[in-house]
């Protein structure tokens, strides 16, 4: 199922009751908040909105949201191809890391957050008193805890203590005194949600469902959440459930994961991902026009691909990160593109999101949130913490073979938590995960600065978007900004 937003126009349904009587009743003919989660297909809808929330501005968006630029070109990653001033001045605040108090990339993540968080809290304060079967309320409680944990696991990791709702809010000046609430708080209720989730979501989701969140999906995201808190024997013993789950799987080649087409359906590694549809009907990923080189045109997108936006343009760092040999790099970026009239533009971007053909802006590829890979790492990563470097160096060898690279061998923990990192990168580029990473471990200032970044100890979390300063006075900004 490629998720469609057709489904569910939830803004328009939300509509305040009037005061006058004579006005309270509603036309049969009209959804509205007073006639709305009322049967099985409502709240089908309202949860298909949830995961629509996705695809807001401040998220990934059609594909290059805020979400990407907050992960990748903070990082070593990825630069911007294009040149200053104009529509990239707003890119290069996060190259340089000067943020400014007005960023419309930082404010949208906290709004577009919210608004998936409202989404899903709509759904939970209405379940209990609704008559629909219990298995159907069993799924949505799940669903959208799953998505409230992950929509806020994004918040405290991004800016810290961040505003707590865990009901909506149905005034428009509810949350305008709703103060900020401590880390700790927020990843209790991220756990808790988590380990409902568990309870509640399929273990096996039909291909007409593709798309939608499995136990797994929160197993995953519960043994992430572990693992950022340091709290290793949780993380581990998350992480061990799915692959013992036997469910996923790495795909026999690494290109096989980002095919050029749709990259969910009959793909074993994906757990959870953002689902796009192209048609141009409002569904597609503009991740391969807008990341494509800048100004490729036809060589790169093809007859009414656009010209490529050259966003997250890989460092030539990122370049030299990959080892000789390694199948991921081909995959995942180029150094050079033919241009029409035949010469040989030298200019680095990113492929892996690619699809020849598509239309500008309407890409049909899936952008994975937590895919098997990924859960094969942090495992391997949390055994070393745990001081069973031989057993975790198993789950990074076999990341490895597939890239054709050798296994680690002999490891300290010291320097597997090294190479951890650098299989990391490598294997996860461009998926939103580096920055992440680096501040979670303890590694953001000094592979930075050793780099020649100027980043500030405080730049580990981001500023809060100073329009929600003016409007809330019990929201304070973080320190150093």
């Amino acid at each position: 199922m490629k998720i469609s937003l057709f489904a569910l126009i939830l803004s328009a349904c939300l509509l305040g009751a009037c005061q006058d009587v004579s006005l309270d009743q509603v036309p049969q003919t009209e959804r509205s908040e007073a006639n709305f989660y009322q049967t099985n297909a409502d709240f089908y809808n309202a949860i298909v909105g949830v995961y629509g929330a996705l695809k807001l501005t401040g998220i990934v968006e059609k594909g290059s949201g805020s979400y990407l630029y907050m992960t990748e070109l903070v990082s070593d990653n990825t630069d911007t191809g294009q040149a200053r001033g104009g529509t990239a001045t707003e890119l290069y605040y996060f190259e340089d890391f000067n943020f400014a108090l007005s960023s419309t990339t930082i404010s949208n993540a906290w709004t577009s957050h919210y608004a998936g968080i409202a989404r899903t809290n709509s759904i939970l304060d209405r379940l209990a008193a609704v008559n629909i079967p219990q298995a159907s309320k069993d799924r949505f409680e799940g669903e959208a805890k799953f998505m409230r944990a992950l929509f806020y696991f994004n918040l405290v990791r991004f800016f810290g203590d961040v505003q707590l709702a865990t009901h909506e809010i149905t005034s428009p000046y509810g949350a305008n005194s709703l103060p900020r609430s401590p880390a700790a708080d927020v990843y209790a209720l991220i756990i808790s949600d988590l380990k409902t989730a568990e309870t509640k979501l399929p273990t096996t989701i039909p291909a007409s469902e593709a798309g939608r969140a499995s136990v797994w999906a929160a197993k995953s995201l519960l043994g992430k959440v572990y693992l950022t808190l340091k709290q290793y024997d949780n993380a581990a013993t998350k992480l061990k459930e799915v692959i013992d789950g036997n469910v996923f799987s790495l795909m026999p080649k690494y290109a096989d994961i980002f095919p050029a087409t749709t990259s969910f359906v009959n793909n074993k590694e994906y757990i959870f991902a953002v689902q796009y549809k192209s048609g141009q009907v409002g569904q597609g990923s503009d991740l391969w026009s807008n990341w494509a080189a800048v100004n490729a045109s036809v060589a790169l997108l093809g007859a009414g691909g656009g010209t490529g936006g050259g966003f997250n343009r890989p460092t030539a760092d990122m370049d030299a990160a990959y080892e000789a040999g390694d199948l991921r790099k081909d995959a995942s970026m180029l150094n050079s593109y033919k241009a029409a009239n035949g010469t040989t533009v030298n200019e680095r971007y990113v492929v892996k999101f690619r699809q020849q053909g598509a239309l500008n802006q309407d890409s049909d590829v899936d952008f994975p949130l937590l895919r098997y890979a990924d859960v094969l790492l942090m495992y391997g990563e949390t055994l070393n913490e745990l001081g069973r470097t031989s057993e975790g160096l198993t789950y990074l060898n076999q990341i490895r073979k597939r890239a054709g690279l050798a296994d680690k061998m002999d490891l300290s923990q010291a320097d597997f938590r090294l190479a951890m990192e650098q299989e990391r990168r490598v294997e996860l580029a461009f998926e939103g995960h580096r920055w992440f990473d680096l501040v979670r471990t303890g590694r953001f200032i000094p592979v930075m600065t050793t780099k020649g970044y100027k980043v500030k100890d405080f730049n580990q979390l981001y500023l809060i978007p100073q329009r929600e300063i003016d409007l809330n006075k019990a929201i304070t900004q973080n320190t150093g900004y």
